[in-house]
């Protein structure tokens, strides 16, 4: 199998070994500020950037890959029990870029990051701020909604019309040929009537 993705050599070595030591890196184009962080502790300088670690805090949902395409959409979170992170709420944010990566780091939990490659990317859409209770203490959720564009099976068309096909091709008369062919054709009914 192949990588399709532009994935640094020292990673893809560190990948193909017997085991590896994963690093989910997150950029938003925050306004005001962008936000770099890691999914490990402590601070891994990468491409010209510190990105500060958000630890067991921090969490990425995005869909799988499947066979119809990459996913449409996907969800960035920071998890915390301290209520400071209230007035990010009011940060307008409707199609700041942003980032997913998936690199690999040299020890478990460490900084030294082998390299990087780019998951997934896409525009903020919804910023939502949530609360949950563990035992006695309140954790705050803020998430952000991104998308990448419109999904594979919604940009796909099966239908082809003599509009689509002037378009493409002016002048030409297929399209109109093949229509009044179809309107000849003897439909056949089942069961017969």
């Amino acid at each position: 199998m192949d990588l399709t993705r532009d994935t640094p050599v020292a990673l893809r070595t560190a990948l193909s070994g017997p085991f590896f030591y994963p690093v989910v890196l997150v950029w938003l184009g925050w306004p005001g500020a962008p936000l770099r962080m890691h999914s490990g502790a402590g601070n891994i300088t990468w491409s010209g950037q510190t990105w500060s670690g958000a630890g067991r805090f921090g969490r990425v949902s995005v869909p799988d890959e499947a066979m119809a395409g990459v996913p449409d959409n996907f969800t960035i979170s920071l998890v915390t029990d301290v209520p400071d992170i209230e007035p990010y709420t009011d940060a307008v944010i409707r199609g700041i870029p942003g980032a997913v990566y998936l690199g690999a780091t040299t020890a478990p939990g460490g900084n030294g990051l082998i390299g990087a490659v780019e998951f997934v990317s896409g525009t903020a859409d919804v910023l939502t701020l949530g609360t949950q209770m563990n035992g006695d203490t309140l954790f705050y959720e803020l998430s952000v909604s991104m998308t990448t564009g419109p999904g594979m099976r919604s940009m796909a068309s099966i239908n082809h019309s003599d509009e689509d096909q002037q378009r493409a091709f002016p002048g030409d008369t297929a399209g109109d040929r093949l229509i009044e062919l179809m309107g000849r054709v003897k439909k056949t009914y089942w069961p017969e009537p």
